[in-house]
């Protein structure tokens, strides 16, 4: 249970689109017509994604192969990458000066 504005709130499950490629194309979609991040976008984009005939599932687990975005997931897994070569391990010690 999760409080907000002070009223406890029932954690719903995470759910992944079953159908990424259509997701992924309803998001761009959006980028045109509202701001960034902006609620009335996420409202915008669910609501677009289920009238085109999308449905979500519990897990990644359970969408269909033939319907992943792959070009999305590869673009994915190298801003990930990017971000991890940013970090650096700050425990190291600068060199002697003399």
């Amino acid at each position: 249970m999760a409080l907000i504005r002070g009223r406890e709130v029932k954690e719903t499950p995470e759910q992944v689109p079953a159908n990424p490629k259509l997701w992924n194309m309803v998001k761009a979609q959006s980028k045109t017509r509202f701001s960034k991040n902006s609620p009335a976008s996420a409202h915008w984009i669910h609501a677009k994604y289920q009238q085109m005939g999308g449905n979500f599932v519990k897990s990644k687990k359970e969408v269909d192969p033939r319907l992943r975005d792959y070009t999305q997931e590869a673009m994915d897994k190298k801003e990930e990458d990017q971000k991890k070569k940013i970090k650096k391990d700050v425990t190291k010690t600068l060199p002697k000066r003399r």
